[in-house]
């Protein structure tokens, strides 16, 4: 499966060098490839490859993170069609969706690190090319935390091959180790999906990287790579870990409480939209972390919910402060913003309500998840889940202060008065919307599909 979607962005790449002099009416058919392309990577999933010798995992699990990379990979292209003309862009836009993608579908940890850090290479490219003025900065940031911080995963994979002489999954989730030996191994793993995650104090790399990359860098890095350190934890340390895991369990709450708390009230003193928006991400990825290590089936399904959903509503924010915003003023203070209610009435609405998206409102997937995970967490621990739920009161505070500031109040002199919302932006504020207010609503063909993990499907 690997080879198959290497091979599509390869033949995508190059079709798209071989024809990149031919424009029809100043219309950038290199773009409309890659666009086509990026919608058309998730047909291999569906499709039965055994007669060619290729075998891939699939559950419910990877099948909501698989789907939602196939639907951000489009969504971020289209989000930067206008602002950006380099076709280099869009090509690592694609390159990023497609290893982001295999990531989900590996059978062995050896492969879902080596494609967990080749995930690192198109983002720090884009960022340093198309990045703003400290973009060199935040480039260096990401590559040095994340990769520092991995090669702790490695030692633990070394382990696996050095006593199972294998890294496959179902081979490693069959053997039982020591609890000295878990230990050793959890905390190395643990390293890597704490930085990724991040979690306090090792989240400093995050408001610098996503205030200073392109959109679509921030879309897909708050939408799909924060979301590799969940799925790691779920499918590399709770099955083969798994005592371990009840040993290290209160001292990752008391992390992720500290994260939330913190998190939240560094958000209420930001300025900047996106820094606000990145650390409101870690406050919601803190959450998922305490659902996914709270041993109980409610607390690992509202963990998924929420990932899914926090990669629907973060990007659409980011889009929305990073994007719409920012190409009519270029400007991300939030106190430069006043009234944006009377002049601009239909990206006002659009803020409302992923704005209560965002805090965990009902009928919103966003609910769903944070109250399955914080139900998992109370059942847990129920001290530190209690004091937990205090996140969504913060999370309230600085959403609806930045909410209030943007639309209310009467229009500032100092701005001018400019065009609604376009019918491209229009369409990708649906398409990030309708999903989360649909799940919210209907949350049962979510939970179906969430409930097929416990039947692994392996095409043998």
């Amino acid at each position: 499966m690997s080879f198959i979607l290497l091979s599509l962005t390869t033949f995508t790449s190059l079709f798209s060098r071989l024809i990149s002099n031919l424009t029809f009416n100043n219309f950038n058919i290199i773009k409309v490839i890659i666009l086509i392309s990026s919608g058309l990577i998730a047909l291999p999933t569906i499709m039965d490859w055994s007669d060619l010798g290729v075998y891939y995992l699939t559950d419910g699990f990877s099948d909501v993170l698989v789907i939602l990379t196939a639907f951000l990979i489009p969504t971020s292209i289209i989000s930067n069609w206008n602002n950006i003309k380099n076709n280099l862009f869009f090509e690592l836009v694609f390159n990023l969706g497609i290893i982001l993608l295999i990531n989900f579908m590996c059978q062995d940890i050896l492969s879902f690190y080596i494609y967990f850090e080749v995930s690192l290479i198109p983002l720090f490219i884009m960022i340093s090319l198309y990045g703003a003025a400290n973009r060199d900065k935040a480039a260096d940031y990401i590559l040095i935390y994340t990769l520092f911080s991995s090669l702790f995963m490695l030692m633990s994979i070394c382990i696996y091959q050095m006593l199972f002489n294998s890294t496959e999954y179902q081979m490693v989730n069959l053997m039982v180790l020591s609890m000295d030996l878990q230990s050793i191994m959890f905390m190395g793993m643990m390293m890597g999906v704490a930085v990724k995650t991040p979690m306090a104090p090792f989240h400093t790399w995050l408001p610098v990287v996503h205030s200073e990359s392109p959109l679509a860098g921030s879309m897909l890095l708050a939408g799909v790579m924060l979301k590799l350190a969940i799925y790691a934890m779920m499918r590399l340390m709770l099955p083969t870990l798994s005592d371990a895991s009840l040993l290290f369990t209160p001292f990752i709450y008391m992390l992720s409480l500290m994260t939330m708390m913190y998190t939240s009230l560094m958000t209420l003193r930001q300025t900047d939209l996106k820094v606000i928006i990145a650390y409101s991400s870690m406050s919601h990825m803190a959450v998922c972390l305490m659902g996914m290590l709270s041993n109980t089936y409610m607390g690992m399904n509202g963990s998924l919910m929420l990932s899914l959903a926090h990669g629907l509503v973060s990007p659409a924010l980011f889009m929305m402060v990073g994007g719409i915003l920012y190409d009519r003023y270029h400007n991300r203070l939030m106190y430069y913003y006043q009234g944006l209610m009377t002049y601009m009435p239909v990206l006002s609405v659009y803020l409302m309500m992923l704005s209560f998206c965002n805090v965990g409102a009902p009928l919103s997937l966003n609910f769903m998840g944070e109250l399955f995970s914080m139900a998992g967490a109370i059942n847990k621990s129920p001290m530190i889940g209690s004091m937990a739920t205090m996140s969504v009161l913060l999370s309230a505070s600085y959403q609806m202060k930045m909410t209030n500031r943007l639309t209310g109040g009467m229009k500032s002199k100092y701005v001018k008065s400019v065009a609604d919302v376009t019918y491209r932006e229009n369409l990708l504020m649906l398409l990030l919307m309708m999903p989360t207010m649909f799940f919210g609503m209907y949350p049962k063909w979510m939970m179906e599909m969430l409930t097929e993990t416990n039947n692994v499907l392996y095409k043998m």
